[in-house]
């Protein structure tokens, strides 16, 4: 764990277990890496686990420029290639959906599978001019930052965990803006339908922000994909149900390790 240069930005990693299968997770809008921790030490029993703050989140560097998909995708495989990660699936939650399915267009050869939970969908995702001016302020001011996360996370929005979330949020909040704005502009329908990467979408009938018909459109592109549907769950399951996550995950990756060895 520490602080790798990649691209001209420290990033902050962290690396644990020793399975042959390399699990890369990759956190959302005003996230960071700690959203993975719930499923952390499941994962890291059967798998090489890593995860990291996008510059401007977390304990990475935040330079004020490169928020953006394309660049969140150019890092993280950058990452790849200096910790010389192998056999590797690539798990993204919302925002980090997106960047998953740029790094799978744009070098599918760095990996062997991907899962898009509650992923910003294939066409891109716009969010509404009304919603601006209050975006503007939630940046700005917790409480209105704990209210946004309490309708993203709305079975687990309490304790002490959900508050280190919001902390998190609100250092990450100036790269919210160009992140809604980078995933207006992004389409990865096209790429995907030519993908040969296997894929798990994770959806969830309690999600506020990303609907079941986004989801199903994006698992319709891709040729070899599997759709899941969580009920009773909000848009961020590795927090809400992380035991249902690490069973599904597992089941997937152990698919894919399986399919490679034919």
């Amino acid at each position: 764990m520490g602080l790798k240069q990649i691209n001209g930005v420290n990033l902050y990693y962290e690396q644990a277990g020793s399975g042959d299968t390399t699990l890369l997770l990759i956190h959302g809008n005003v996230g960071s890496s700690r959203w993975w921790e719930p499923v952390w030490e499941q994962l890291a029993k059967s798998y090489t686990v890593v995860r990291a703050d996008l510059r401007g989140c977390g304990q990475s560097e935040k330079p004020g420029v490169g928020n953006s998909v394309p660049q969140y995708s150019a890092d993280m495989r950058a990452l790849i290639r200096e910790l010389g990660l192998k056999n590797v699936v690539v798990v993204g939650h919302s925002l980090g959906g997106a960047v998953t399915m740029d790094m799978v267009v744009t070098e599918p050869e760095l990996m062997q599978g991907m899962v898009l939970i509650c992923s910003a969908p294939a066409e891109g995702f716009v969010t509404p001019e009304e919603r601006h001016p209050l975006i503007a302020k939630m940046i700005e001011d917790r409480n209105l930052m704990k209210m946004s996360l309490a309708a993203v996370i709305p079975t687990a929005a309490q304790g002490e965990f959900f508050e280190r979330l919001v902390d998190d949020a609100m250092i990450a909040g100036p790269t919210c803006v160009p992140n809604y704005q980078s995933l207006g502009q992004v389409d990865y329908r096209e790429g995907l339908k030519k993908s040969e990467i296997p894929a798990l979408v994770v959806s969830c009938a309690l999600d506020s922000l990303i609907t079941l018909d986004m989801l199903q459109r994006t698992a319709d592109v891709i040729p070899n994909s599997e759709l899941l549907v969580y009920d009773g769950i909000g848009h961020s399951p590795m927090v809400e149900a992380p035991e249902q996550l690490v069973t599904d995950l597992k089941k997937f990756v152990n698919q894919v390790a399986t399919v490679k060895q034919k």
